[in-house]
């Protein structure tokens, strides 16, 4: 459990229905916005087009291939900004969904441990092996959790503790008992969940 994995690109996808799917909301959102911003802005380019179109259309002592050339440069403006506000949409997801993903990592990744330690705790082993990494969320919880279990793990020594003095104290009483037995063995096992 406490060993170090270098991160790898397959590593950061733990869970990848919660990481997805959250990176997938805000990707959505975001995109939809910007899309419709950059639907917008696209309209207002073609309205300045039609507006020169009309204007040019307005001056009949202007030359048509002049008149040609300025509504050809207005269109290829045009799409200048159709391709900009798609390649902007573009790169904008993609840079959301890689920082959506190291964003959820770093919930997910702690999450992911702290479930192992639980676990390791349902089993009756009082051990915080391993810590979460710098940088990661949810310090507080996993600190609050690590000394739960130190806590636990301090009461369980001393109950040890105390069931090894009565056992001492009825073996000078002269008391033997197959129960006697019985409770070392399981006083053994306890033990193992500190050591």
């Amino acid at each position: 459990m406490g060993d170090k994995k270098q991160r790898k690109v397959r590593n950061y996808l733990i869970d990848r229905h919660f990481q997805l799917k959250y990176t997938g909301m805000v990707v959505f959102v975001t995109v939809s916005v910007a899309s419709g911003l950059g639907y917008v802005a696209y309209g207002f380019s073609q309205g300045q087009t039609e507006a020169l179109t009309a204007h040019i259309a307005a001056q009949p002592d202007l030359d048509p291939e002049t008149a040609s050339d300025l509504e050809q440069f207005a269109q290829q403006e045009d799409r200048k900004i159709r391709n900009a506000i798609l390649a902007g949409v573009l790169l904008l997801t993609l840079a959301l969904g890689f920082t959506g993903i190291i964003v959820t990592h770093r919930v997910v990744g702690p999450a992911y441990r702290m479930k192992r330690l639980f676990a390791h705790v349902g089993e009756g082993r009082f051990e915080v092996t391993t810590g979460i990494r710098k940088g990661d969320e949810l310090q507080e919880l996993y600190h609050s959790f690590a000394a739960m279990v130190e806590s636990l793990r301090d009461q369980r020594g001393e109950e040890i503790e105390q069931l090894e003095q009565t056992l001492i104290k009825m073996e000078a009483a002269g008391v033997q008992s197959a129960y006697i037995t019985e409770l070392k063995a399981v006083l053994e096992r306890i033990r193992k969940t500190v050591d």
